[in-house]
């Protein structure tokens, strides 16, 4: 496979990973306020299934992987259902804008180690692949808190022509991780709470960084790698939601006559971006495609700003592609420091 059918690969991850969390945000979901972590269960049904559609289109390894190689797969899955679960964690201790900073920043720190320390995929200049990453950094940061963003650059916002949802900014789920959660946010009132936030999205940065890491161990890659890991997010989420449920003793509806399609729906979509991911690396390499498929914050919000409606500011929006701008520049760096 060639490189720049890698790229391609790359930012068509992207993109899927970025719009699969807007079928959680149609009004019907809205109007429903299912709680995350049972949309979470219904997204790994969905990426449980949509992994088997890949058969037909590969050839098997007929020795196989074996069970390390399985066990890997699993494992890959349930670093998935952790990042999601652990980023509305975040989110409602110090809230999406703080929270998808530093998951976002993290996840691509993380990323970026696994392929040069770990993979030895060597970039042909590596103070240029680092200057890169600060400017991924860098925009993931003002993507995420574009509000605060736009008062420094052009002055306050006046909260009379802001919308709610735009202080609150984009509440979004991402590989990288995170499904938003409006009105369950704890506001910080402690350096407890504080702490307990960004602890909770340091974890999804390492976790949405780490996701297709165990792949390289295994001797299954590319494509012939999905089976095993959809069997290990529909192994994980249940177990997550039973742990949860014993925590703090909550049992949310699970509307599931109303929401199981929905959510069926976003896992094949995340499956297919995951897919996409899985031959990106398998062509440019982990520390390349795993950045790059960070962007899908941007495409995410994006989605906010033209479907949803969540930014409406005009100093916001101009902040927010800003970042964005920051931030498909640092791809490109990234891609060409290879």
């Amino acid at each position: 496979m060639s490189a720049e059918l890698g790229i391609i690969y790359a930012i068509a991850s992207a993109i899927f990973n970025g719009s699969f969390t807007t079928l959680f945000k149609t009004r019907r979901m809205v109007d429903l306020s299912i709680h995350p972590i049972i949309f979470q269960l219904y997204v790994s049904c969905g990426v449980f299934l949509s992994s088997w559609l890949v058969i037909p289109f590969v050839h098997m390894n007929r020795e196989g992987g074996g069970f390390f190689s399985f066990c890997m797969g699993l494992l890959a899955g349930a670093l998935f259902i952790f990042a999601v679960y652990a980023s509305f964690q975040a989110i409602d201790y110090i809230g999406i804008a703080l929270a998808q900073g530093i998951w976002g920043g993290i996840a691509m720190v993380v990323s970026y180690i696994w392929g040069v320390c770990f993979f030895h995929e060597n970039p042909s200049n590596t103070f240029f692949s680092i200057f890169a990453l600060f400017l991924l950094v860098a925009g993931v940061i003002s993507i995420a808190s574009c509000e605060r963003v736009g008062t420094m650059l052009f002055g306050r916002i006046s909260l009379d022509n802001t919308s709610v949802s735009e202080v609150n900014l984009l509440l979004q789920m991402s590989i990288d991780g995170g499904i938003e959660t409006g009105d369950r946010l704890r506001t910080p009132q402690n350096s407890s709470n504080y702490i307990r936030g960004v602890l909770w999205a340091i974890s999804v940065g390492i976790f949405g960084g780490s996701i297709l890491a165990p792949m390289h161990y295994a001797d299954d890659q590319g494509l012939m790698f999905l089976p095993s890991f959809g069997i290990g997010a529909i192994l994980t989420a249940p177990l997550v939601l039973l742990v949860h449920f014993l925590c703090t003793k909550e049992v949310p509806a699970f509307h599931w006559k109303e929401a199981l399609l929905p959510g069926i729906s976003s896992g094949v979509i995340y499956n297919a971006g995951n897919a996409l991911s899985m031959m990106a690396i398998s062509s440019i390499g982990y520390y390349v495609a795993y950045p790059i498929l960070q962007c899908a914050i941007l495409v995410s919000g994006v989605w906010g700003i033209c479907l949803f409606r969540e930014i409406t500011n005009r100093k916001s929006i101009i902040a927010f592609f800003i970042g964005g701008f920051t931030l498909l520049m640092g791809g490109l760096l990234l891609v060409l420091s290879r």
